[in-house]
Protein backbone atom coordinates (compact mmCIF):
# COMPACT_ATOMS: atom_id res chain seq x y z
CA UNK A 1 0.00 0.00 0.00
CA UNK A 2 2.42 2.43 0.49
CA UNK A 3 4.07 2.08 -3.03
CA UNK A 4 0.78 2.68 -4.40
CA UNK A 5 0.72 6.61 -4.43
CA UNK A 6 4.48 6.59 -5.89
CA UNK A 7 3.10 4.72 -8.64
CA UNK A 8 0.04 6.52 -9.53
CA UNK A 9 2.32 9.75 -9.27
CA UNK A 10 4.82 8.04 -12.05
CA UNK A 11 1.47 6.84 -14.31
CA UNK A 12 1.07 10.79 -14.33
CA UNK A 13 4.62 11.06 -15.92
CA UNK A 14 4.69 8.17 -18.26
CA UNK A 15 1.61 6.84 -18.89
CA UNK A 16 -0.64 3.85 -18.00
CA UNK A 17 0.20 1.38 -20.47
CA UNK A 18 4.23 1.84 -19.86
CA UNK A 19 3.40 1.02 -15.90
CA UNK A 20 1.51 -1.86 -16.74
CA UNK A 21 4.44 -3.41 -18.72
CA UNK A 22 6.61 -2.61 -16.35
CA UNK A 23 4.63 -3.98 -13.58
CA UNK A 24 3.19 -7.21 -15.05
CA UNK A 25 6.90 -8.11 -16.93
CA UNK A 26 8.45 -7.45 -13.84
CA UNK A 27 6.43 -9.34 -11.72
CA UNK A 28 6.79 -11.94 -14.68
CA UNK A 29 10.54 -12.27 -14.43
CA UNK A 30 10.72 -12.11 -10.19
CA UNK A 31 8.01 -14.61 -9.76
CA UNK A 32 10.63 -17.63 -10.10
CA UNK A 33 13.83 -15.98 -8.14
CA UNK A 34 11.57 -14.97 -5.86
CA UNK A 35 9.92 -18.23 -5.20
CA UNK A 36 12.92 -19.78 -5.24
CA UNK A 37 14.42 -16.93 -2.98
CA UNK A 38 11.90 -18.44 -0.46
CA UNK A 39 13.23 -21.27 1.20
CA UNK A 40 11.23 -21.43 4.57
CA UNK A 41 13.00 -18.68 6.28
CA UNK A 42 10.89 -15.46 7.53
CA UNK A 43 13.78 -12.85 6.30
CA UNK A 44 12.93 -14.65 2.89
CA UNK A 45 9.41 -14.38 2.89
CA UNK A 46 9.74 -10.76 3.49
CA UNK A 47 12.08 -10.07 0.89
CA UNK A 48 10.10 -11.82 -1.80
CA UNK A 49 6.82 -10.85 -1.00
CA UNK A 50 7.93 -7.16 -0.74
CA UNK A 51 9.50 -7.34 -4.20
CA UNK A 52 6.35 -9.06 -6.16
CA UNK A 53 3.86 -6.62 -3.89
CA UNK A 54 5.79 -3.67 -5.07
CA UNK A 55 6.00 -4.69 -8.77
CA UNK A 56 2.43 -5.66 -8.86
CA UNK A 57 1.86 -1.91 -6.94
CA UNK A 58 2.61 -0.61 -10.68
CA UNK A 59 -0.24 -2.40 -12.28
CA UNK A 60 -3.01 -2.19 -8.91
CA UNK A 61 -2.42 1.48 -8.72
CA UNK A 62 -4.11 2.42 -11.68
CA UNK A 63 -5.71 -0.88 -12.67
CA UNK A 64 -8.92 0.76 -11.72
CA UNK A 65 -8.82 3.95 -13.88
CA UNK A 66 -7.48 1.39 -16.97
CA UNK A 67 -10.23 -0.33 -16.82
CA UNK A 68 -12.73 2.22 -16.54
CA UNK A 69 -10.85 4.16 -19.62
CA UNK A 70 -11.56 0.70 -21.80
CA UNK A 71 -15.35 1.47 -22.48
CA UNK A 72 -17.36 4.63 -23.22
CA UNK A 73 -19.13 6.31 -19.93
CA UNK A 74 -22.87 4.89 -21.09
CA UNK A 75 -21.61 0.92 -20.42
CA UNK A 76 -18.54 1.56 -17.87
CA UNK A 77 -20.21 -0.80 -15.16
CA UNK A 78 -21.63 -3.25 -17.08
CA UNK A 79 -17.87 -3.46 -19.57
CA UNK A 80 -16.05 -3.96 -16.08
CA UNK A 81 -17.97 -5.45 -13.66
CA UNK A 82 -18.94 -8.79 -16.28
CA UNK A 83 -15.36 -9.34 -17.57
CA UNK A 84 -13.48 -8.64 -14.66
CA UNK A 85 -15.74 -11.16 -12.03
CA UNK A 86 -15.47 -13.81 -15.29
CA UNK A 87 -12.02 -13.69 -14.47
CA UNK A 88 -11.76 -13.39 -11.25
CA UNK A 89 -13.44 -16.67 -10.56
CA UNK A 90 -11.99 -18.28 -13.38
CA UNK A 91 -8.05 -17.49 -12.12
CA UNK A 92 -8.48 -16.29 -8.40
CA UNK A 93 -10.83 -19.01 -7.91
CA UNK A 94 -8.56 -22.06 -9.34
CA UNK A 95 -5.12 -20.40 -7.90
CA UNK A 96 -5.58 -22.15 -4.46
CA UNK A 97 -6.14 -25.47 -6.14
CA UNK A 98 -3.32 -25.03 -8.35
CA UNK A 99 -1.25 -24.21 -5.21
CA UNK A 100 -2.48 -26.70 -3.25
CA UNK A 101 -2.40 -30.14 -5.09
CA UNK A 102 -0.04 -30.05 -8.04
CA UNK A 103 2.63 -28.51 -5.76
CA UNK A 104 1.91 -31.64 -3.67
CA UNK A 105 2.14 -34.27 -6.35
CA UNK A 106 4.83 -31.78 -8.80
CA UNK A 107 6.80 -30.05 -6.70
CA UNK A 108 7.18 -26.22 -5.13
CA UNK A 109 7.29 -24.82 -8.56
CA UNK A 110 3.97 -25.22 -9.55
CA UNK A 111 2.08 -22.42 -9.16
CA UNK A 112 5.31 -20.07 -9.31
CA UNK A 113 5.05 -21.21 -12.90
CA UNK A 114 1.43 -20.71 -13.16
CA UNK A 115 1.20 -17.11 -12.08
CA UNK A 116 4.71 -16.28 -14.56
CA UNK A 117 2.21 -17.69 -17.43
CA UNK A 118 -0.63 -15.49 -16.06
CA UNK A 119 1.57 -12.56 -15.80
CA UNK A 120 2.94 -13.12 -19.71
CA UNK A 121 -0.25 -13.65 -21.08
CA UNK A 122 -1.53 -10.30 -19.52
CA UNK A 123 2.12 -8.37 -20.81
CA UNK A 124 0.52 -9.84 -24.26
CA UNK A 125 -2.83 -7.97 -23.92
CA UNK A 126 -1.37 -5.02 -22.55
CA UNK A 127 -0.58 -4.60 -26.47
CA UNK A 128 -3.89 -4.19 -27.25
CA UNK A 129 -5.07 -1.21 -25.05
CA UNK A 130 -4.41 2.32 -26.40
CA UNK A 131 -2.65 5.45 -24.09
CA UNK A 132 -4.78 7.25 -22.71
CA UNK A 133 -2.19 9.71 -21.00
CA UNK A 134 -3.10 13.55 -22.10
CA UNK A 135 -6.47 12.15 -24.02
CA UNK A 136 -9.79 13.87 -23.13
CA UNK A 137 -12.14 11.21 -21.86
CA UNK A 138 -15.32 11.08 -22.97
CA UNK A 139 -17.74 8.65 -24.28
CA UNK A 140 -15.35 7.68 -27.03
CA UNK A 141 -13.71 4.02 -26.44
CA UNK A 142 -10.22 4.34 -26.10
CA UNK A 143 -9.42 0.69 -26.56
Amino acid sequence: MVSLPFWGKLSDKIGRKPLLMLGLGGSALMQLPMSWLFRGEVWQLVVSMSVLLVLMGAMLSIMPATYAELFPTGICTMGVAVPYSVCVARFGGTAPYLNAWPTGSFGGWTFAIYATLLFAVSVACIFGIRESRGKVLSSAVLA
